[in-house]
């Protein structure tokens, strides 16, 4: 004989039809858990039988038409009988080895239907409560716990092991039985024997050698009738013949003993089964009597076990109640298959929401002999559900009622939600929008995926202003904050976008911003009259002096003259170049509309503004220092747009320290990490802290009332922003003010694909 305390039984199995099959296929997918066995045998008159067919198609070695040649089988632990005949079951249990233990057709139905009732509790468990899931786990652990136990005791009556099963049928571990005395561990988790046969079996084994039994089990058959099953001892040798100990095994011996004794141990077992169930786990008959029920069963109808057994649910329940469950059982007996329904009760002056599983308890000949039915109250869970939809509906009224645009997607890009302030900016109704992908929304693919992919690998992203598309083709400017949405896990599953749209705000800026650049403009008016001057004055006294030479008449030699021409009109041309150069560069800086270039070089728009800013920081006592770092590559910013962010910042420096009559700004530059950082930093007097919180908000000015709009720093952070960059300040009072621009420098870039190189501002780069 081979122990199975710690691999899969030897099992044959005796019939081959559906049911056959059935068990081959859960051993073969391992559905059956620790409780697997190993089917090495089948044998069935028919040997075309399903079962029979199935078990040649997994290789199955042993197919007999005789089930006595299932015994020669080595090793063989288990013979399952599925032949549904009680002739060929007392044939089995009269002629199998001693060592094989049998399964009848009556147990093994009875494990299938508490296979299907787990199933089908586990399919009802709702996610939203976790309780409900422990406890289906728990109902699971219940049935998968049919199986045998396994205790091996020494000759001292000592337990030295237990198996798996054991230890879950009494929810002990091994350290509590482990080198406990048997007869204690027994009366502890069993109660008193009836009848004392444990001493007399290992006087048994121990003067004989042989097996003994004891009762220890009881369940109920599909009539209800009470069969019983016993302790096996076998005896444990040593390879000289010793005694070590014993083996205790479970097997239905039920015609080999008094009917008193196999009802008790029957009795014992199903009681515990029952009364470990979490659900309330009733059996009635036909008639609708309860023929059995658990404590949670009695716990729910709030009456004792002797008040329900020979009732219906017309003398335990409402009127209305009643009718339900007994349709629900007559649908059960007719259709001879599981049903599910929920069903409002009074009980103890409460009503309660009451789910039930009722299936069918089929005898031998396939008659549905009663109904077995699983009820648990979730009126708690109903209302979490209806709390939840309630829930739902207001938050989804906030975001219909939310003056931003919201909608959210998955992380393929399809729509999941889009609210009221969406369908009314872009011209979609949530219904023809919703499921479909957002890209239709964007001006490109490449902007989605681009901002998607930030997302994942860097989070939310604030204030991004882009163009979006509406229904009809029409572009809108909005300004958007993009976020991950993430489950309860914090894994994230799609996005969530709030948009405002900035159309009107965008045009009302760039007005603002054209009139700033219009009235810098005049204040570099002066200083290209200026620059002018100086030109105008050379070219008026080499013509004067040209002229004079003309009036003197012949007396003037014609070679003087031609020297004097020679050398004076190439000066002229120059200096009219030079007025040519300083009104062009007047009007470049004027006409913003005319230069649409992506891409700005630091030193060249540096060259064009601070002619007409030296002047003006020379008035104010200021001087201005540049030193900018060799090989800077170009940055993805417009060249006028630049400007428009270099004159402000330096002009509010100059502005800030002409009071005082003495000063510097420094202009320096770095490249760092594919962005060059370009600082205008001054030694005025600083910030005050108030005002740096607030610094780039609109209408916010340092300068005395009248001689400033508020506008130019909002500009200048909008401008940087917009092209992907960063503005960054650091000032004290009395320590100087050091501003700092970031820039994504062009990649790679040449004069013929710098466009190509440069990232457009509603890229990521």
């Amino acid at each position: 004989m081979t122990s199975i305390g710690h691999h899969p039984p030897i099992t044959a199995i005796v019939g081959g039809g559906r049911g056959c099959e059935a068990v081959l296929r859960m051993t073969k997918e391992e559905t059956l858990g620790r409780f697997g066995m190993s089917v090495v045998g089948v044998a069935d008159i028919n040997p075309n039988a399903s079962g029979v067919r199935y078990a040649r198609e997994i290789g199955v070695e042993h197919i007999t038409t005789d089930y006595r040649d299932l015994y020669t089988i080595p090793n063989l632990a288990l013979i399952i009988e599925l032949t549904h005949s009680d002739r060929v079951r007392d044939e089995i249990e009269r002629t199998r080895p001693r060592y094989v233990r049998l399964i009848d057709h009556f147990a093994a139905r009875l494990f299938w239907e508490l296979h299907q009732a787990e199933k089908a509790v586990i399919e009802q468990r709702n996610l939203l409560n976790q309780q409900i899931e422990a406890e289906g786990k728990r109902i699971a652990q219940i049935f998968d716990s049919i199986p045998d136990e396994l205790l091996v005791v020494d000759t001292d009556m000592i337990v030295r092991h237990a198996n798996a099963t054991f230890l879950k049928h009494h929810g002990v571990r091994l350290v509590d039985v482990q080198g406990k005395s048997y007869d204690a561990i027994s009366k502890s988790l069993r109660g008193e024997p009836q009848i004392d046969v444990v001493e007399r079996a290992f006087k048994q084994i121990c003067s004989r050698k042989e097996f003994s039994s004891s009762l220890v089990h009881r369940h109920f058959d599909s009539d209800g009738k009470a069969q019983y099953a016993a302790i096996e001892v076998a005896p444990l040798l040593n390879p000289d013949g010793s005694l070590t100990g014993c083996i205790e095994m479970t097997r239905d011996i039920s015609h080999r003993i008094l009917l008193e004794e196999e009802l008790k141990a029957t009795e014992a077992q199903l009681k515990k089964f029952m009364e470990l169930a979490p659900l309330a786990t009733y059996v009635k008959n036909r008639q609708g009597q309860y023929i059995e029920v658990n404590r949670a069963t009695c716990t729910l109808l709030g009456r004792e076990k002797r008040e329900i057994i020979g009732k219906t649910d017309e003398e335990l329940l409402p009127e209305e109640a009643a009718t339900v469950m007994r349709a629900e059982d007559q649908n059960v007996l007719q259709a001879q298959a599981q049903v599910s329904f929920e069903t409002e009760v009074s009980l103890g002056g409460n009503t309660i929401v009451l789910s039930t599983i009722k299936y069918p308890v089929l005898d031998a000949k396939g008659t549905v002999s009663a109904v077995a039915g699983l009820s648990k109250d979730v009126t708690a869970q109903r209302e979490v559900e209806a709390e939840l939809i309630r829930t739902r509906g207001y938050l989804q009224n906030i975001l219909d009622n939310a003056p931003v645009m919201v909608i959210t997607t998955d992380l393929d890009g399809r729509i999941v939600s889009f609210n009221r302030h969406a369908e009314s900016c872009y011209g979609y109704e949530a219904k023809e929008i919703i499921g479909k992908l957002v890209i239709p929304l964007f001006r490109s693919r490449e902007e989605w995926e681009a901002l998607l992919g930030r997302v994942v690998h860097g989070g939310t992203i604030r204030d991004h202003e882009t163009t979006r598309l509406r229904k009809d083709g029409s572009q809108m400017t909005v300004s958007i904050t993009l976020a991950p949405l993430k489950d309860n896990a914090g894994n994230m599953i799609g996005t969530v976008a709030m948009s405002r749209d900035i159309t009107e705000r965008q045009a009302l800026i760039n007005q603002v911003m054209q009139s700033e650049r219009l009235a810098a403009v005049g204040h570099l008016a002066a200083g290209v009259a200026h620059e002018i001057n100086n030109p105008l004055a050379v070219i008026a006294e080499i013509t004067g002096y040209l002229q004079d030479l003309t009036e003197e008449g012949p007396a003037v030699k014609r070679r003087q003259l031609d020297r004097e021409l020679q050398e004076g009109l190439p000066k002229v041309a120059a200096q009219i170049r030079r007025c040519r150069s300083i009104t062009s560069r007047l009007l470049s800086f004027a006409r913003k509309s005319e230069v649409r270039r992506e891409v700005a070089d630091v030193s060249t728009t540096l060259d064009d503004i601070l002619p007409y800013l030296v002047k003006e920081a020379r008035l104010a006592g200021v001087q201005i220092h540049r030193r900018l770092h060799a090989g800077l590559p170009l940055v993805c910013i417009e060249d006028l747009q630049l400007e428009e962010v270099l004159i402000n910042l330096i002009k509010n420096a100059i502005h800030a320290m002409s009071p005082r009559g003495y000063g510097n700004v420094w202009i320096f530059s770095t490249n760092r990490g594919g962005h060059v950082v370009l600082t205008v930093k001054d030694d005025g007097p600083g910030i005050a802290k108030d005002v740096m919180a607030r610094l780039f908000d609109p209408f916010v000015s340092t300068k005395p009332v009248g001689q400033g709009t508020g506008l130019g720093l909002s500009i200048c952070y909008g401008i940087v922003k917009h092209h992907g960059g960063e503005i960054l300040v650091d000032s004290e009072p009395d320590q100087g003010t050091n501003f700092q621009i970031v820039l994504p420098a062009v990649r790679e870039a040449t004069k013929a694909n710098q466009r190509d190189r440069c990232l457009g501002p509603d890229q990521v780069p």
